[in-house]
């Protein structure tokens, strides 16, 4: 009985062993813990602190290009918080606690922040629930993908959003320029356009005019 249970968790471990070592394949060594920190907390896939300091660098310095200022916060895959940052000029609660509440919520649905509002978009009375269940349902939070692996979260806060800039553009563009390819972002859900009204009819006798 002992000896099956000392297999069985032989087995276990050995399996742990190659699935971590899968990953961690799958994964530039550079941008996450090295050996020694990953073996201690029994991850090889989480993000490591240099990495998550080059994303908000990144971010920071495209915002200020566009005369913004932003606050970024990365999390582990756990949703611990790696780096946090509050660029001079964001605003001192909002900015921070939105990129918080962004970060945190990708960490939960491991999906672009973007898709929740874009449902609350199509279907406004959802936002109340959005809120209720611990959601922020507001653009700007994002997995951090490292080939096949989310390596951790991202959220930004404080900038005022445009068709060709937002918190979601610059967290989306750090990420590619630190950490490689990631997927597209979401598109903005398609409004419904207004019929259009009828065009009154003529009488021949008009219409010859």
């Amino acid at each position: 009985m002992h000896a099956s249970r000392r297999n069985a968790t032989a087995t276990a471990a050995a399996l742990f062993a190659l699935v971590s070592g899968i990953a961690h394949a799958q994964v530039a060594p550079k941008l996450v813990l090295g050996a020694k920190d990953a073996e201690a907390m029994g991850d090889t896939g989480t993000i490591n602190g240099a990495t998550a300091e080059a994303i908000s660098h990144a971010c920071e310095k495209m915002a200020a290009d566009h005369d913004e200022a932003v606050a970024v916060v990365v999390l582990d895959p756990f949703g611990n918080v790696v780096h946090e940052h509050r660029m001079d000029g964001a605003a001192h609660y909002v900015a921070i606690h939105t990129a918080e509440m962004k970060a945190h919520t990708a960490f939960l649905t491991r999906q672009p922040t973007s898709l929740r509002q874009n449902n609350v978009t199509r279907n406004p009375d959802r936002a109340a629930q959005e809120i209720a269940i611990g959601f922020f349902p507001v653009a700007g939070g994002l997995p951090i993908w490292a080939g096949k692996q989310i390596i951790g979260f991202i959220g930004v806060g404080g900038q005022r959003p445009t068709p060709e800039w937002s918190d979601e553009i610059c967290a989306w563009r750090a990420l590619e320029q630190v950490v490689g390819t990631q997927p597209p972002l979401p598109a903005p859900p398609t409004r419904p356009t207004s019929a259009t009204p009828p065009t009154p009819s003529t009488s021949p006798a008009q219409d010859s005019r």
